[in-house]
């Protein structure tokens, strides 16, 4: 083995000083961030980690919708499959884009409002709705090393009850109401020719 250049002493002070920068880059991966206390900012540097993932997801989101029964004067869940063909059984069809893009754009609630209403009425004429509510579900992401089963959508009346729901719209109720009125008067899902069944938006 070829002499060390280095003398002892100067070894054992390079040993604590690697070992130092070990524990330094250990505790920034590990969260403890130790050299933010101890150490001036400009050698704080080159013991930081970069934060990849300083967010990573905690749940899974899911899109639903429930509508106004004109009938029974509740809400019930909606199943808007039949109304978003494309990709309708998995995460990517065209309604969890819409929500997922647009939750918090009303224009867009809005327009999907109008649709939804339209399509179902036109669909199951003898279930008519006047309104929908559309809400997101917070779906805990299972722990690492679990068993996590493939996508399946489940009733909303089959999540237990700790998992989070949030309303992002819900139609008014005058214009429930109305539409539910108008309805009624007609006999059959209000249409006019200008109403001809269109792209979902």
């Amino acid at each position: 083995m070829a002499p060390s250049w280095l003398s002892p002493r100067t070894r054992r002070i390079v040993t604590v000083l690697a070992g130092l920068y070990a524990l330094f880059v250990w505790s920034e991966g590990a969260g403890w961030k130790i050299a933010d206390h101890v150490l001036p900012l400009p050698l704080r540097f080159f013991v930081q980690e970069a934060e990849l993932f300083p967010h990573a997801a905690r749940d899974v989101i899911e899109w639903r919708a429930e509508a106004w029964r004109c009938d029974l004067g509740r809400f019930e869940e909606l199943d808007v499959r039949p109304f978003f063909r494309i990709q309708r059984d998995d995460k990517e069809n065209r309604f969890y884009r819409a929500m997922f893009f647009h939750y918090r754009q009303r224009k867009v609630l809005e327009a999907l409002d109008a649709y939804l209403v339209r399509e179902q009425n036109h669909a199951h004429p003898d279930q008519p709705i006047g309104g929908v509510m559309l809400l997101s579900l917070r779906i805990p992401i299972p722990a690492a090393g679990t068993a996590d089963p493939r996508y399946q959508r489940l009733p909303l009346a089959e999540y237990p009850r700790d998992v989070e729901r949030k309303y992002w719209y819900v139609t008014g109720k005058a214009l429930r109401e109305q539409r539910c009125a108008e309805l009624n008067a007609a006999g059959s899902p209000a249409r006019d020719d200008s109403d001809a069944r269109s792209p979902a938006p």
